[in-house]
């Protein structure tokens, strides 16, 4: 993690990292009477279980509460799940006046990323991000941004462990569920540090819990996502790619994606859907060298995207004069081309793209 431009080399040299950034943090914390946490757009569970880590870090050594706000919203079952067993009380953020509070945190997204829905005007005091940046933030008086990290939730949770403040049975719960998911059972992005501090928050999480968030019950749409999602599949050569229409949630593209990718022989995967006027697209990609993802889904959104070496996504605006299924395959025809895969090795992956599905048939 990374402090600040101009602190004290002195400093720097003088303090492990760790107690050097929370003593940064808790100097500009100190004092504010109406902190804000930001959530990144349709927060997941990293950015839930990092928020309320912020929060308990706040009020335990502070002794002030933070609101935690978001945009978007909260779609997946597991994560409505998530918020419901641990009751973490996540805010719209249109219900706040962002200059009425005197300290504001950005977790699990930065500015200048689509993720970051922050009001005009509005510059955070700290960002906390394990995405990759491309500019440096300007006026933000602490960044902390690692993409080594495989999550948020490690960079959060290392914070509170490595300078001994002590973690409650529900934070640790949410932090080993977001440290889980945001690295696939740290298989994905993760390092010696995130298997560090997921084996120290999930020796204190409440397991029956997890139980319980894992295995949420999810609605009919999701199958019918689901059902649209596979028809429209197709192959073409080591890459598999579709449409799923209509969503109500932006997670539909990333749960779909996920499940694609566990094809034999697949290295690249692109799902795509739209709500309300927003293409939404999440893409995974063989942890290999030379492979990125995130360069990947910058480059086919014109800006729109970002991410890691293996997984990545983003969502953008549907042009005026497009229609959404036009818009996915001149996203898709971008992606083909970027991950060089071979047009003439084309074919579905169940039935044929114009097969009848649960959308059509409605």
């Amino acid at each position: 993690m990374f402090p600040a431009e101009g602190t004290s080399t002195d400093l720097q040299a003088a303090a492990p990292a760790s107690a050097r950034t929370l003593r940064l943090l808790l100097d500009l914390a100190r004092g504010r009477q109406r902190p804000l946490i930001h959530l990144q757009h349709n927060p997941d569970p990293d950015a839930i279980a990092s928020a309320l880590a912020m929060q308990h870090l706040l009020r335990r050594l502070l002794n002030v509460e933070a609101v935690l706000a978001y945009t978007g919203l909260v779609g997946r079952a597991e994560n409505r799940a998530l918020l419901r067993w641990l009751k973490i009380q996540i805010v719209p953020s249109y219900k706040f006046d962002y200059s009425q509070h005197d300290f504001i945190v950005v977790v699990d997204t930065h500015p200048g990323a689509g993720t970051c829905r922050l009001p005009a005007g509005i510059v955070p005091d700290v960002v906390i991000d394990h995405h990759p940046a491309r500019a440096e933030f300007q006026g933000v008086a602490l960044t902390l941004l690692d993409p080594a990290y495989g999550s948020t939730s490690t960079m959060v949770g290392a914070l509170m462990l490595d300078n001994g403040v002590a973690l409650d049975e529900r934070v640790a719960t949410a932090l080993t569920y977001g440290i889980r998911t945001d690295t696939l059972d740290l298989a994905r992005g993760g390092g010696p540090k995130d298997e560090a501090v997921f084996e120290q928050v999930f020796a204190l999480a409440d397991k029956r819990l997890l139980g319980k968030i894992e295995r949420a019950r999810v609605t009919q749409e999701y199958f019918q996502i689901l059902e649209n999602g596979l028809r429209r599949a197709q192959i073409t050569d080591h890459s598999v790619t579709t449409w799923v229409g209509p969503i109500s949630y932006g997670d539909a593209v990333a749960e779909i994606a996920d499940l694609l990718f566990r094809l034999e022989g697949t290295k690249w995967a692109l799902v795509v859907g739209e709500k309300e006027g927003i293409l939404y697209f999440s893409i995974r990609a063989i942890q290999a060298e030379g492979v990125d993802a995130g360069a990947v889904a910058r480059d086919i959104a014109l800006g729109h995207g970002g991410g890691h070496e293996s997984y990545a996504g983003g969502q953008f605006p549907l042009p005026n004069d497009m229609e959404p299924r036009a818009c996915f395959e001149a996203l898709k025809d971008r992606f083909l081309k970027a991950v060089r895969a071979k047009r003439t090795l084309t074919r579905p992956l169940t039935l044929p793209p114009d097969a009848p599905t649960a959308e059509s048939r409605q």
